[in-house]
Formats: structure tokens, C-alpha cells, sequence
């Protein structure tokens, strides 16, 4: 065991950073990373709604929610073109290829114009449209890269510097929204309903069991290697905005929601403590015998009780540990297991709305993401009791290590 730990450290995790440390997965982490404020925006509303519904006089804000969350897919197609320009070099023109790919997203998500009025689903905006945002934005980021490795007018002494940077913001928007004029308009291809049909098989996936878990595993085990999560972001948050959106539509419609791969669930019920469960290791350290141990735990306490747990993994550390990364890929197997039991069950209830406060304790924030039900509050006991359960055993190994290695001082 201790060799294969060492060669997945020593050869495979590093490989894999280095094939994900790629400017596309950048780009499309960093903006996604950039559009957290809009959905933060949306879960306070949500909260205050959980709020307002008990309280009848409380004024209706769901406009805010609608315009915030609601149109998630048109501030994120402009931050991917815009951090696009960034990693491929052209940040100077970030804003105009961010504004090439938000009128390449208007383009392809096909609205309907007749007699000056604009008519288009609104949920293409939103979680629906997400994948969609993505592809106008990476597809001006890739034509945009090859116009200006063409260096057309960075010699030119003829042209002004203004007119050389008109230039080099219309042209590439030109070739852009002509392709994309040619494909919708004149070969009549809906692109909005073929990247749809092409990427639901990918998004029902990730709401079956097996899909469920391999979205919370994957980065629970190669954060366990100190690598960080956000690499996957641009294959889960589709996944999961795009079902608390037909979430939100079953609950308008009168029906229950099914699809249990949400940020709600993953962050604010399963992560109890951070990204591999590790809450129940921090409390453990606070007692150790290991003078090293309990220094670790005290420093990473705070942190992980609004479930920021990168001192931990990093300082106790739990990344590269052979002996504590074990629990903490059993716990992304178990934990979600057994939260996936409770929801499909119905024994708890399926978010219907985005809410992003996985940054307070546990359980209010998943008694907050679950809207308000009671019964999520023993799931996250279960859950955390179970997870102590996993830890435990690897700790006192790891401690006994330690207390040996401190003697040895």
C-alpha cells in the first residue's frame, strides 16, 4: 500500500496537475470562480424567501433572485471570454472578446425578433443556458487566439494606435458572429438545442448514483494529493446548476424535484467541514497526545467550522499523508452514499433552490439549503457520526507516528 500512495504521489498526481493545468481549464475555472458573487447574491434572497414565507408581510424579492441567479449563464459567457483574454495573452482586449462571446450566447441561444420584440426562454439565461456560455465563450476565445497570432497590425507605422486597437476588437468580432450567422441563420441549426442534447447524457449521468458519486469522489481524491478542486468545476457545475434549475421548475409546477447533485447537497450537507469530511479530524486533533497534533488542530479549528479546511489538509497535513488520505477517500464514498439514500428516499427534503451559504457551520447551513427542513439536522449528525467513525483509527495511527517522531527530536 505504502508504495502504491507513494507512486500516485510521486508520479501520478503530478501528471495529472500538470494535463490540468491547462489555459482552457483556467479560464473556465477562473470564471466560474468570478461568477460566485452572482450566486452568493441569489442564495441571500433564497434565505430571505425561506424567511418571508413564514412571515406574510416581508415584501416579495424574487425579482432579485430572478436577475441574479436567473441570469447566471450571461455574466458567465462574458467572464469566460474575458479571462480567456488573460491566459491567452491578449488581456488588453478582455472586456471586447467578453462582449464578443455575450453576443455570440444571444446568438446561439436563438431568440425570436419580430416587430421589435425580443422573445427567447428566460431559463436559457440561467442554469439551463450554462453549457451553451461556455462554448460561446470558449469558441471567440479560439478565434480570437489564432487572430492575433497573426500580428496583422503590430508592425503597421501607417495606422494609429486607436485605429490598430479598433481593429483588433472588431475583426475578431466580426469572424465570430458571421460564423455563428452562417451555422444558426443560414444552415438553420439550432446550436442551443444541439450542445443541450449533446451534454444532457453528461448531466443525467451525474444525478444517477454512480454519476452522484464520482462527482463528489474525483475531487475529494485529488485534493487528497493537494491538488486542488476547482479543475473539475467546469464538468460538476453544470451538472448541479442545471439540476437545481429543473428543480426549481418541478417545484414551480407542482411536482417534487428529483435531481440530488446540487451545490446545496454536496456543500452544505456532505462536506461537513470541507471537502472530504474533515471536521471530525479536526476535533479529533484538538485532544491528541501529539504536542505537533493539537498545535495543527487549534490553528485549523476556526477555519473549519465555517468548513475551510485547506490549513487542514495542508498543515496537518492530510495531502500526501498516506495514512490520513485513505479515510478521506472512504469518507467521499460512504458519506455520500448514505446522503444519497436519505434524499432519494425522501426522507429529506431536495433543494429547489440555490443556496450558497455552505461558509456557515454545520447543520444551520444545511438546515438553510434544504429550506428549512428539520429532518436534515439528524442526516448531518448521522453523517458526521459515521465519518468520526472512518477517521478514527487512521488519527491514532497518525498519532502514534507522531508521538514517535517527536520523541525521536
Amino acid at each position: 500500500m505504502d508504495k502504491f500512495i507513494n507512486w500516485l504521489g510521486t508520479s501520478f498526481a503530478p501528471k495529472v496537475a500538470k494535463a490540468m493545468d491547462k489555459k482552457i481549464i483556467r479560464t473556465l475555472s477562473g470564471a466560474l470562480m468570478a461568477n460566485v458573487p452572482i450566486l452568493l447574491l441569489g442564495s441571500l434572497i433564497s434565505i430571505y424567501n425561506l424567511f418571508a414565507g413564514y412571515v406574510s408581510f416581508l415584501p416579495d424579492l424574487s425579482p432579485v433572485y430572478n436577475f441574479s441567479f436567473g441570469i447566471l449563464s450571461l455574466t458567465l459567457v462574458f467572464l469566460v471570454g474575458y479571462h480567456g483574454a488573460k491566459e491567452y495573452g491578449f488581456k488588453e482586449y478582455g472586456i471586447s472578446t467578453g462582449l464578443i462571446a455575450l453576443m455570440m450566447f444571444f446568438m446561439v441561444i436563438k431568440p425570436t425578433i419580430e416587430n421589435f420584440q425580443f422573445t427567447v426562454s428566460f431559463g436559457r439565461f440561467g442554469g439551463s443556458g450554462m453549457i451553451s456560455a461556455f462554448f460561446s465563450g470558449i469558441v471567440t476565445i479560439v478565434i480570437s487566439n489564432l487572430y492575433f497570432k497573426l500580428h496583422l497590425f503590430e508592425d503597421s507605422e501607417s495606422l494609429p494606435d486607436f485605429l490598430v486597437r479598433w481593429l483588433n476588437q472588431v475583426i475578431p468580432g466580426i469572424i465570430v458572429l458571421v460564423l455563428t450567422t452562417i451555422l444558426i441563420y443560414w444552415c438553420n441549426i439550432d446550436l442551443f438545442a444541439l450542445i443541450t442534447a449533446l451534454f444532457s447524457p453528461l448531466i443525467e449521468i451525474g444525478q444517477t448514483y454512480p454519476g452522484f458519486i464520482l462527482c463528489i469522489f474525483i475531487p475529494v481524491f485529488f485534493y487528497s494529493f493537494g491538488i486542488n478542486s476547482w479543475f473539475m468545476n467546469p464538468i460538476t457545475s453544470p451538472i448541479g446548476l442545471a439540476g437545481i434549475t429543473a428543480n426549481a421548475l418541478a417545484f414551480e409546477a407542482g411536482l417534487a424535484p428529483t435531481n440530488i447533485y446540487t451545490a446545496n447537497v454536496t456543500f452544505s450537507v456532505i462536506f461537513i467541514g470541507g471537502m472530504g469530511m474533515t471536521l471530525a479530524l479536526n476535533i479529533m486533533m484538538l485532544r491528541s497526545k501529539s504536542k505537533r497534533i493539537r498545535k495543527f488542530g487549534q490553528i485549523s479549528m476556526i477555519p473549519s467550522l465555517f468548513n475551510i479546511n485547506e490549513p487542514l489538509v495542508y498543515g496537518a497535513p492530510i495531502a500526501l499523508n498516506p495514512i490520513l488520505m485513505i479515510p478521506m477517500w472512504i469518507n467521499g464514498l460512504v458519506i455520500p452514499t448514505i446522503a444519497w439514500i436519505a434524499f432519494s428516499s425522501g426522507w429529506v427534503t431536495i433543494p429547489h433552490a440555490v443556496m450558497n451559504v455552505n461558509q456557515l457551520p454545520f447543520p444551520l447551513c444545511s438546515f438553510l439549503a434544504t429550506h428549512g427542513d428539520f429532518r436534515v439536522i439528524l442526516l448531518v449528525a448521522v453523517l458526521f457520526i459515521v465519518s468520526w467513525l472512518i477517521w478514527w483509527p487512521f488519527f491514532k495511527a497518525h498519532e502514534t507516528k507522531t508521538l514517535k517522531e517527536e520523541m525521536g527530536e
